[in-house]
């Protein structure tokens, strides 16, 4: 019987969250057989067991934060069987990082923002040669990040040929094997669980544990942080709304679906020329506001692994339709969890929607360390009055909030009337189009 602890996961890690366990009391583990997936500051690890045996206690919950060398768990090494692999000769491999959140809509898009775990690409790779096959071999070998890889694939590792030494099955096995097959994505929902209805006089504990609870935190060093304020402004789209559907089947002809988001995000290149402040970081020791020169506008996704802010880069140098057909993949992908870290940092703006759910405003909170956020709300048909007449039209209403020890009341105010002048006015935004 033996103790196994939590190893040294990185340099400066001094504590790790248990996001879930892998096995349960009970279970008979082999050697380097993956046991729980822990969350740092820094990255997803997933932890793998020192030497085989049977799974007699778990000292930790779901949830609970273990501290480096604490107990993880009891393994009872009489139970262990036949004699395991040797164990891998580097120690456990992170998983690239998950973001914390920002924006009421939003996770944060720059440092501030943990990355999310992306699967490997599905690649053309040259046959392996096979030294096994899961016909003729009693145990699946293989290092951690290999399981790992077959798991965020949803591939069986037990149906996967193998080519390394002594009959293990290398990444390149996975991939190619992946790459004849329908998979799907293993990456498990993290949002908070939603319970079903609770009966009167009962109630439900549910703990926020992983990317939720570090969304949790994200959110809650933003609005300690930044002094918010939100201004909250109504556009007429009529015309863009006009402009658009007469777009939308061009743009399909070149497989673009055409959204509203483009447009608002070239009105905004447009206007930071004029407020270029709003287009920047803040830095908090010393307090220091760095204006950017590219525009990185970060589009907030409500993915199923939780809230996401991949980042559209550079996109006052691109057209209307370029920036459109990245947002469509960029979104699909990381719903997909197939985003890039690289893809989730560098924001220098953000802009959270949720018009097509409805309501008429909310009072998003800051992707920080930027400086405002823009919030996009459902377009309406509603009577207005033009020239002393009543008519129906397509009304918007933005609602931005922005950082107060940068930015005062009355900038966000013509900041805000600026855009919605390039809104209003479209035909500009057309010379954008391609």
């Amino acid at each position: 019987m033996y103790t196994f602890e939590l190893p040294e996961i990185g340099e400066g890690v001094l504590e790790g969250e248990v996001v879930k366990w892998l096995v349960a009391e009970g279970d008979v583990v082999s050697q380097d057989q993956p046991v729980c997936e822990v969350m740092t500051d820094k990255a997803n690890v997933e932890i793998s067991i020192r030497d085989g045996g049977q799974v007699m206690k778990l000292h930790a919950e779901e949830g609970d934060v273990v501290k480096i060398h604490s107990p993880l768990m009891d393994i009872d090494k009489s139970a262990a069987g036949t004699a395991s692999p040797p164990p891998p000769k580097s120690a456990p491999k992170a998983k690239a990082p998950e973001p914390p959140k920002a924006a009421a809509a939003k996770a944060p898009a720059a440092a501030a923002k943990p990355p999310v775990v992306t699967p490997p690409p599905v690649i053309s790779q040259p046959a392996p040669v096979i030294t096994s096959s899961p016909a003729n071999r009693t145990k699946t070998l293989a290092t951690p990040a290999v399981r790992r890889t077959a798991r965020e694939m949803g591939v069986d590792l037990k149906t996967v040929p193998g080519s390394g030494k002594d009959g293990r099955v290398t990444k390149a096995d996975v991939l190619a094997f992946a790459s004849g097959a329908t998979t799907t994505s293993a990456l498990a929902p993290l949002a908070v669980p939603q319970s079903k209805a609770v009966a009167s006089g009962q109630e439900e504990r549910i703990k926020i544990i992983g990317l939720r609870r570090k969304i949790a935190e994200q959110m809650v060093k933003a609005y300690r942080t930044a002094p918010h304020f939100t201004y909250v402004d109504e556009v007429d789209m009529s015309d863009l709304v006009t402009i658009r559907g007469s777009l939308k089947s061009a743009a399909a002809a070149r497989g673009v679906h055409l959204t509203y988001l483009p447009f608002i995000m070239k009105a905004l290149c447009k206007v930071f020329q004029e407020f270029p402040n709003f287009n920047a970081n803040v830095e908090e020791d010393p307090l220091t506001l760095v204006v950017k020169g590219d525009v990185n506008i970060g589009i907030a996704v409500d993915a199923p692994q939780g809230l996401f802010v991949p980042v559209i880069k550079n996109v006052e140098q691109k057209s209307i339709l370029q920036i459109a057909a990245e947002v469509a993949d960029i979104t699909a992908r990381t719903r997909a969890g197939k985003v890039q870290l690289d893809e989730l940092q560098g924001g220098t703006f953000t802009i959270t929607s949720v018009g097509n759910i409805g309501g008429m405003f909310a009072t998003p909170i800051i992707n920080h360390p930027e400086v405002a956020i823009l919030g996009v709300n459902k377009i309406h048909q509603r009577p207005v009055v033009r020239d002393g007449e009543i008519v129906i039209r397509d009304m918007l209403y933005l609602s931005p909030s922005f950082d107060h020890r940068c930015i005062d009341g009355a900038v966000a105010a013509r900041f805000v009337s600026a855009l919605k002048q390039q809104l209003q006015n479209p035909g500009e935004l057309l010379m954008e189009l391609s």
